[in-house]
């Protein structure tokens, strides 16, 4: 392997044992800031997404961010958060509690902590897995992960979604349907514009706990409001020499 080149423009920091590696059970890369976040945005994206999909006018304007975090990791060549508890208010009004705890089976990395408010969860919701996504309303809430859906009260089931006013595209393949959207024109499942906001709001939680403070993320001019030391996280980081731009 060309470890100069596997770099590329990220600091030069020494090789050590399984920096590099593509198991998910030693990949140490995964956790390591100057290549990725962990899991609070290479796994939390997908339920974050799955999320906003729920409330896409909900979301916009400005968003405050606040919550703690475990980086018990950060140690050697590991720096990212291994549990999180955070909470963001929209200016609509929206209120989303994102909180992850990887475990051995998720994470390739055995971190011992407990599982977030599980017991409290799986009385609310009836079922828990290591993942899921919550939408809670004024007359129930619906509950989904990639095992199914549950649901309160249980006869939303039996709902006719053709009687929804707003109905949501049904796509049972995400390269099929990108495929399809190149020879329409049309818009994807998953347009560009909205995973660069999910991806967003992960990034701004890692921040918040990496400061430990809360913070305003203005979305028109995607800066963070009156917090320079926040905004400095968000600019491009320099390349080593010879990588440019």
């Amino acid at each position: 392997m060309d470890y100069d080149r596997w770099l590329g423009p990220a600091a030069f920091t020494p090789y050590t044992l399984n920096r590099c590696s593509a198991d998910a059970t030693l990949k140490t890369w995964w956790f390591n800031s100057d290549y990725a976040l962990g899991f609070i945005s290479g796994w939390g994206i997908h339920p974050m997404d799955i999320a906003l999909w729920g409330a896409p006018d909900l979301i916009g304007g400005s968003v405050t961010v606040e919550g703690r975090g475990n980086f018990r990791l950060a140690e050697g060549a590991c720096d990212t958060a291994t549990i999180w508890d955070v909470d963001y208010t929209f200016g609509s009004g929206l209120t989303v509690k994102f909180v992850g705890v990887p475990n051995g089976e998720n994470s390739g990395k055995p971190t011992g902590e407990p599982f977030l408010n599980h017991d409290a969860w799986a009385q609310r919701y009836l079922r828990i897995e290591d993942h899921g996504t919550a939408f809670e309303g004024t007359d129930g809430w619906v509950h989904v992960d990639r095992t199914g859906i549950n649901l309160q009260p249980v006869d939303l089931a039996h709902l006719d979604p053709e009687g929804f006013k707003e109905k949501l595209v049904r796509s049972s393949s995400h390269a099929g349907n990108f495929i399809a959207c190149v020879k329409s024109r049309s818009e994807a499942i998953s347009p560009v514009d909205t995973a660069v906001t999910d991806d967003a709001l992960c990034h701004i939680a890692d921040i918040a706990l990496r400061l430990n403070r809360k913070l305003t993320f203005d979305f028109r001019t995607e800066r963070f409001l009156n917090d320079d030391a926040a905004n400095q996280r968000l600019r491009a980081r320099a390349m080593r020499k010879p990588w440019h731009l």
